[in-house]
């Protein structure tokens, strides 16, 4: 049963999408470096208060692959300074976790 996690991230106005984008690689390598699979990131284009928000999405094989990388990422000096950085151009972000279904 794969576990999905897909965090939205809200950008600050007016950043640079280069900037953006430099960063949202950054998290997606350190996400693939400690064993997400299917790291995608995606950005809503739809009419609407989503429009412009980016969606990171990352799978692992079951919950203990997920743990494994969360505590990983959560260790890694490089993953907590992007967090932390205040001239990153993410304002905030809302993470959602899922399981898949099987047999679906």
């Amino acid at each position: 049963m794969a576990v999905v996690s897909l965090t939205a991230l809200h950008l600050k106005p007016g950043i640079s999408w280069d900037d953006a984008q430099n960063s949202l690689k950054k998290g997606n390598d350190l996400v693939r470096k400690h064993g997400g699979e299917n790291v995608t990131a995606m950005v809503t284009m739809a009419a609407g208060p989503a429009t412009g928000t980016v969606t990171l999405l990352y799978t692992t094989a079951d919950w203990a692959s997920y743990g494994k990388l969360q505590d990983a990422l959560m260790a890694d000096p490089e993953i907590q300074a992007l967090m932390a950085d205040p001239n990153s151009p993410t304002a905030g972000w809302d993470t959602c976790v899922s399981q898949t279904i099987p047999d679906m």
